[in-house]
């Protein structure tokens, strides 16, 4: 017997064979004495993976052999052949179960309805007086001899995914307060006697999925008074800022993308009454400027809407290249529209990401919780300034995702090194490596012997503005680097070259080994175009770090030109 998924895709039959309301599928007649092997099988079109479906699925089969002395389909326990008659939009066949068939039948059509969930397997048993052979993309099925016939056995395996059956858990302070098993059935017309769990106002609910039956591959967690109230995660921290009794909640637990898929919810069965918090209502972080000038910042709960606080804010702007030091008033302060746990800021006039920027509040203002707290003063703190994306190339230049194997170019795309193999032995200084990146999966890793710690190897990237030129300006220049734990270089230098008319140097010498990093760097530069084909480089030298001794092992990733705004 042969394990195989062979099917044929015969869209007129397959209607037929699925569409049996309104008449019954005629039995097939051979047109000759021809004996012949072959089947139909109605499994989904258009799928990757068609013999993967959901439990209590129906699959029409039809064996169109000719010259049979006797054929038969025979189920493994558990599962049914159903009679005709039904729609094939039908998702309930109970009424259809061919009860006196047993676990085989002999028909050349048959119609399984798979009930059990897991591994299954349905079998078509042909018997012929001469030897035949089926064959397909999959190879060829011989027919072996029992007796006076000659037997073709086949088996069709299918992986059937069993009904998902959510299950949870909603924790308080570590503690369990409510647990749902996957057996349990809930339902919101019980909602009345369901538990309370009281909580503070700003603090949260542990939501746990622990489903397991039907292999779901993700979970949603809907809580419409909850923040956040929509949610993916197995494992996730609900907050509720409103005072009040609420519903916590639904599960909804999926199996999607190309498995057979499924959707299932369950209420959880808990009331949420949430009372006023005992701690006081603060800043809490989070303080930013957006790409329209908009400062934010998070405080520790839900925020009624107010108007006419902004007197009681302070917003501080200091510039050291221009001499700015001044108060910049608030034109506007408002609950954010998307998170009424954050307060917006609108100024009077422009600040830019080369200020640095205080804000402070006085406690003095009106400004209230959703549980009727007050906030307290704070300040002065500084916002994270906002800088724009990078605009180096991200696959040409900023990273090293795309490998090239010509020779001298460090094994990544646009990237040259001077005698890289200096090191003798196929020791690489530069190599493009898979081994280890900050984002994506490559990175560039710098290497060296203890006997040479510092060989006068540079990297460069030629036409750094090929794709696009870089406008004239100051810009913040970035670098994720990995240095690994024993590596003593303390600096390295960057240049733009053709001859140099720009250099920076990088102290790294107090900065952590053993995990990625950021490190940063500013540079002024003229317009760089297309034409120059302007080489950056890269290079630890020997002369800025004379008591480096050992193997050095460093990672570099990221290479980041960020615009600084220049005030005016």
């Amino acid at each position: 017997m042969k394990n195989i998924k062979i099917y044929i895709i015969l869209c007129g039959i397959l209607f037929a064979l699925s569409s049996c309301e309104e008449k019954e599928y005629a039995d097939y007649t051979p047109v000759d004495e021809l004996s012949d092997v072959s089947w139909l099988i109605g499994t989904q079109p258009f799928v990757n993976d068609p013999f993967s479906i959901n439990v209590d699925t129906q699959v029409p089969f039809l064996d169109l052999s000719q010259g049979a002395v006797s054929h038969e389909w025979i189920i493994e326990e558990g599962n049914k052949f159903l009679n005709t008659g039904f729609n094939s939009r039908d998702s309930i066949f109970d009424d259809y179960i061919k009860e006196d068939a047993g676990l085989s039948i002999t028909d050349p059509k048959a119609f399984v309805l798979f009930r059990n969930s897991g591994i299954n397997k349905v079998r078509l048993l042909n018997k012929f007086n001469e030897k035949v052979t089926y064959r397909s993309s999959e190879g060829s099925l011989e027919a072996h001899k029992e007796g006076d016939l000659w037997v073709i056995d086949t088996t069709f395996t299918f992986d059937v995914y069993a009904k998902i059956l959510p299950a949870f858990t909603i924790m308080k302070d570590g503690a369990p307060v409510l647990n749902v098993t996957r057996e349990e059935e809930t339902s919101i017309e019980d909602e009345a006697s369901w538990p309370t769990v009281e909580i503070e106002a700003a603090t949260s609910l542990t939501y746990i999925d622990n489903t397991t039956i039907g292999r779901p591959n993700a979970t949603t967690w809907i809580i419409p008074d909850g923040v956040p109230n929509q949610i993916g995660g197995t494992e996730r921290e609900i907050n509720f800022y409103k005072l009040g009794t609420f519903n916590a909640g639904t599960l909804r637990s999926l199996r999607i993308n190309e498995l057979p898929r499924y959707v299932a919810e369950k209420v959880i069965p808990l009331k949420v009454r949430v009372i006023q918090s005992s701690q006081p209502f603060q800043f809490a972080g989070a303080l930013t400027e957006d790409e329209n000038e908009v400062i934010r910042f998070r405080v520790n709960g839900e925020v009624v809407p107010f108007s006419g606080e902004e007197g009681n804010f302070t917003v501080h702007v200091t510039n050291s290249a221009t001499g700015f030091d001044q108060d910049i008033p608030v034109a506007s302060a408002r609950v954010s529209e998307d998170n009424a746990i954050f307060i917006e800021l609108m100024l009077s006039e422009p600040i830019y990401n080369s200020d640095v920027v205080t804000v402070s509040y006085n406690g003095n203002g009106s400004i209230q919780s959703a549980d009727e707290r007050p906030l307290e003063a704070f300040g002065p703190e500084n916002v994270a300034m906002n800088f724009g994306g990078n605009i180096i190339p991200e696959k040409a230049h900023a990273s090293f995702e795309e490998p090239s194997g010509a020779a001298n170019r460090a094994f990544a795309l646009n990237y040259f090194t001077g005698n890289n193999n200096i090191l003798g032995g196929g020791n690489f200084a530069f190599e493009r490596v898979t081994t280890r990146s900050s984002d994506g999966d490559a990175s560039m890793k710098w290497s060296t012997l203890a006997s040479n710690p510092l060989p006068n190897v540079n990297l460069w990237s030629f036409g750094i503005a090929r794709i696009a030129p870089i406008p004239a300006g100051t810009y913040r220049i970035e670098y994720d680097l990995f240095i690994e734990p024993g590596t003593t270089l303390k600096t390295f230098r960057t240049e733009f070259n053709k001859p140099v008319f720009s250099r920076q140097l990088w102290n790294i010498e107090n900065e952590p080994r053993g995990e990625w990093i950021t490190v940063t760097n500013t540079v002024t530069t003229d317009e760089i175009t297309p034409a120059m084909n302007l080489r950056f480089t890269f290079r630890p030298h020997a002369a800025e770090n004379p008591s480096v001794t050992g193997a050095q092992v460093m990672y570099i990733d990221n290479l980041k030109f960020i615009e600084i705004e220049v005030r005016p």
